[in-house]
């Protein structure tokens, strides 16, 4: 017999997909849960993808916590709590993904599956998720690209999916291939809901690309509202991040103090007469980090606040037919 699934508790559940992968979506689930996290806001990241990626920007690479993602096979397969690796930044905990995960993908579609108290992966991942989940103001799965299954179990999870998507073809195709995907979780998560696309790898300046997206949203067959914020390109800034474990804020702030010490050592070169001072140390950080972090403030707040006006919507509706 299968057990009730708390929607309620997975209210602040986003998965962030889409079928192409190179379209930001790990890097925009570490900087927005971030960027929430630094504001005061519990945050859970969860990484859902085989490759357990989503631990790079944050400096995790080699932590004695990351246990490949075997603690989501536990949760799933025995109903074991989740090991949370807690406030890896402060307000900010992380489940690991990785290796570990190509077990759910097997189990998914095999007849052991059915069973699960809940019968399926997906079901029992949302079960096990609903528990834990009314801890945090918000949860972010980082979904993988190419696995079905896997994705299917972040989707029965989730009330609100998320996608980032650049604008050529191939981000369009898997763009177009969530929504078939979406639609056949509804019959399961009823909850289910966009909170919309936004675009990455994009020139702000490009507003005709813009305009252009929204009209394109259309081929994916549901109603997903475009976003106004978007995700600039930024080579450096992106190697900065990866290199250093950091998240894009907090390269901003290195490349702050950075561009003042550089500042304050040519001063002191120019006074000095025999040219003796010391060399600059380090090369120069990218100077584009404070204009991507902004990218992912901004985006984090459209998030914020759509989830609280669908809330608040809802709430209203509630108090209208309990009036009637």
């Amino acid at each position: 017999m299968s057990e009730t699934i708390d929607r309620e508790a997975l209210a602040r559940v986003i998965a962030m997909i889409n079928g192409k992968g190179g379209v930001l979506k790990t890097s925009t689930t570490q900087n927005v849960g971030g960027q929430l996290a630094e504001q005061g806001m519990k945050i859970l990241l969860i990484d859902t993808d085989i490759s357990g990626n989503l631990k790079i920007g944050l400096g995790l690479v080699g932590s004695p916590l990351d246990d490949a993602g075997k603690s989501i096979v536990d949760a799933v397969w025995n109903g074991e709590p989740f090991k949370i690796a807690r406030d890896v930044r402060p307000n900010l905990d992380i489940i690991f993904g990785g290796r570990a995960l190509e077990m759910l993908g097997k189990l998914a579609q095999s007849s052991m599956a059915d069973e699960l108290p809940n019968g399926s992966v997906a079901a029992e991942f949302a079960a096990r998720l609903a528990e834990i989940a009314g801890e945090y103001d918000l949860v972010i799965i980082d979904c993988p690209p190419g696995n079905a299954e896997l994705q299917d179990m972040a989707l029965a999870a989730a009330r609100w999916v998320l996608i980032p998507a650049k604008t050529d073809e191939m981000s369009w195709e898997g763009l177009r291939g969530v929504g078939p995907r979406v639609k056949r979780a509804r019959r399961d998560n009823e909850t289910l809901d966009y909170l919309g696309v936004f675009l990455t790898g994009h020139n702000p300046t490009a507003t005709r690309v813009y305009k252009n997206t929204q009209v394109r949203l259309e081929e994916v067959g549901d109603k997903v509202p475009l976003l106004r914020s978007t995700i600039r390109h930024s080579e450096t800034a992106a190697h900065d991040t990866t290199t250093r474990g950091q998240l894009a804020h907090e390269l901003a702030r290195d490349v702050k103090v950075q561009r003042a010490s550089r500042l304050q050592a040519l001063r002191a070169r120019r006074g000095d007469e025999h040219g003796s001072s010391a060399p600059l140390k380090a090369p120069a950080l990218s100077q584009t980090a404070n204009s991507l972090a902004d990218d992912y403030k901004h985006l984090a707040a459209e998030v914020c606040e759509r989830i609280t006006a669908a809330e608040e919507a809802g709430a209203s509706e509630q108090l209208e037919g309990a009036r009637a």
